[in-house]
């Protein structure tokens, strides 16, 4: 099973749209400096666009491990080279916000520590909830590599009876009160 994020369509579109309107205002504007600013707005939002359209998905995760999709191509990261992924939540400008926050190492010699930071507009979801199912995923690929599966082969209770802590009070009393 796995999940990808990206860009809202309707964001996308909205964003070829204004790059429309503005590239069609930059070219009516009689003053140099109007037309130089609207036009580089107009490519701005157009390369937004263009990048929101073509970068998808995003991200994506399976039990394997994550991938990003970005302007210089498609990068994938197992689960042992992810080592944190959390939301983070800040005000910005007065205004709630939530990035994702993932630290990754490169393969090869010098294995680089990279931090991948997504907001919501590149998700297309809340970071919180992507920070949640990445977690799953990472949680599943661990229990696999440990030989503990779904059929129940190789899981363990936490405790039973016999592998009772000598400190710990038996079942039923409360801490510090003796039979």
């Amino acid at each position: 099973m796995s999940d990808s994020w990206a860009p809202p369509w309707p964001a996308v579109v909205l964003g070829a749209a204004g790059a429309l309107g503005l590239g069609a205002w930059s070219l009516a504007a009689t003053d140099p400096p109007g037309r130089l600013l609207t036009g580089l707005a107009a490519l701005a939002l157009a390369l937004g666009a263009a990048f929101g359209a073509f970068a998808r998905p995003r991200l994506r995760a399976d039990d394997e491990g994550l991938a990003l999709r970005g302007v210089s191509g498609r990068r994938a990261w197992p689960w042992t080279r992810v080592d944190a992924v959390r939301a983070v939540r800040m005000r910005r400008m007065g205004l709630p916000a939530a990035y994702l926050e993932v630290e990754v190492r490169d393969e090869g010699d010098d294995g680089t520590d990279r931090l991948l930071v997504l907001g919501r507009m590149e998700l297309g979801t809340d970071p919180v909830e992507v920070a949640d199912a990445l977690q799953e995923h990472r949680a599943r690929a661990g229990r696999r590599r440990s030989g503990q599966g779904r059929s129940g082969q190789g899981e363990r209770p936490d405790r039973d009876e016999d592998d009772q802590h000598h400190d710990d009070p038996p079942d039923g009393e409360e801490p510090g009160r003796g039979a």
